[in-house]
């Protein structure tokens, strides 16, 4: 029996499509963890602020997020289809989504230091968060709008140009965070601000990148994208009904994380800043595994559009195949090496972060645990979501996220006495159920009645 199915939604096209995404958001895994690694060289509150700030931030964009980046099945379902104008109307009403969306999270930022000040964290570390969450969340406007332009090119399975962008974006942000963050010449030492400007600058790019390719004279020819800019009702009102749960489950589960985050790290500071560790070489396995998930997405929108649902199901299946393989190989990496990837932390303070270390390293047996089943659910995730059919992981997940997982983390931490190796064990159990409920409903099938192009 053959592990890998080939041909149409075989593995040869799945990788074909996936490999330029998965360097995509490796590039962007990279740059998040090297900026985290230069404010954990420069204070030990600017490493313990960095995550549960950007987490913050990224909670608050999410929802929007999952809505805005739902044109990619609009796209890679009308271009299975071959209605080339529908593409680009599907694109601008995800870009006009991304303006009212960044308005909405401008007037969010007060509820955001509400959060940062009750967290529980400490005083120095709270100033820190607050600034790094405001220049996050201000330059919200270049995230989503980035998100929907990507689409265009993504949903047509054009997924070297969305690597090339992000590499450029990522490698701006990486160059300016160094200098921000510890200063050279006549350029300041800006601590986690100069770490939150690169961030916002490297977008700032990939939107530009992206504006000047949607333009170009191919593209306002073929597909008219200089024409269709107007707000198309109809479609802007699907993308909102197949969106929003969408966007909802999407904002509930991260927020779940964030919850996790921030009662772990009312614990003490030492189990805050190594589970910001453990966060972030978490990082390494979750993105590219998202670029995967795109690409499976990606492929299960094509196929349904071209009415053929049995090579969507090929797609979904060899994913989560390629998706196990990659879990057990960093899994294993993670267990047998994890000093590999917990010392790039360190600092000559080794006073302060001796005890941080030494916490980090248990964890990393329980990760490799986490990583496997959460690369299998997200890519069921995103078959499902490729085919429409995100209420109802909209409802079992959150229910699973909220019923469960986060009053599970409550009692370890604020009653049972537990540590940091209990509450990422718990988070573990948590992820185990969502691989299986994703897988089951995809399994399922009740995904073929649905049809996102139907008005």
């Amino acid at each position: 029996m053959k592990l890998f199915t080939r041909g149409e939604g075989g593995a040869a096209e799945l990788l074909r499509i996936a490999y330029p995404m998965i360097l995509s958001t490796a590039s962007s895994t990279v740059m998040q963890f090297i900026n985290r690694v230069f404010l954990a060289h420069y204070s030990p509150d600017a490493l313990a602020a960095c995550v549960p700030a950007g987490l913050l931030s990224f909670v608050f964009a999410c929802f929007f997020f999952g809505v805005v980046s739902y044109t990619n099945a609009f796209v890679s379902q009308y271009y299975g289809r071959g209605k080339t104008a529908s593409v680009s109307v599907a694109v601008w009403q995800g870009v006009w989504l991304a303006v009212f969306s960044a308005l909405l999270l401008l007037a969010l930022t007060p509820l955001g230091y509400y959060i940062i000040d009750h967290s529980g964290h400490a005083p120095a570390v709270i100033v820190l968060e607050r600034q790094y969450f405001f220049i996050l969340n201000a330059g919200g406007l270049v995230f989503l709008a980035s998100a929907a332009l990507s689409a265009f090119f993504t949903g047509r399975g054009l997924t070297k140009v969305p690597m090339a962008v992000n590499m450029a974006g990522s490698a701006l942000c990486v160059l300016l965070s160094w200098l921000l963050v510890f200063g050279a010449g006549p350029v300041p030492a800006l601590g986690i601000r100069g770490a939150a400007y690169a961030m916002v600058a490297g977008q700032t790019l990939i939107l530009g990148l992206y504006l000047a390719l949607f333009f170009s004279r191919y593209n306002r020819r073929r597909y008219r994208t200089d024409r269709l800019v107007g707000v198309h009702k109809g479609l802007f009102l699907r993308l909102l009904k197949y969106g929003a749960p969408n966007g909802v489950g999407f904002f509930l589960d991260i927020a779940a994380f964030g919850a996790f985050i921030f009662m772990v790290g009312a614990m003490d500071e030492v189990s805050l800043a190594a589970s910001n560790i453990i966060a972030s070489i978490n990082m390494i396995a979750f993105m590219p595994v998202i670029g995967l998930g795109i690409a499976v997405l990606t492929l299960t929108g094509k196929y349904i559009g071209m009415r053929k649902p049995d090579v969507a199901v090929r797609v979904a299946y060899n994913g989560a195949k390629i998706a196990a393989l990659y879990a057990l190989a960093l899994g294993g990496l993670f267990v047998l090496f994890p000093g590999l990837f917990i010392n790039v932390f360190g600092s000559g303070d080794s006073a302060a972060y001796a005890a941080i270390l030494a916490l980090s390293r248990p964890v990393m047996k329980v990760l490799a645990v986490f990583i496997f089943f959460d690369a299998i659910g997200m890519i069921f995730a995103d078959a499902l979501r490729g085919a429409g059919d995100t209420r109802f992981q909209m409802l079992g997940a959150s229910a699973a996220a909220w019923v469960l997982f986060v009053p599970g983390i409550w009692y370890i931490t604020h009653r049972a006495g537990g540590d940091l190796i209990h509450a990422w064990a718990w988070a573990a159990f948590y992820i185990f159920l969502l691989a299986v409920f994703f897988g089951l409903r995809f399994g399922s099938g009740l995904w073929r009645r649905i049809d996102i192009l139907k008005a």
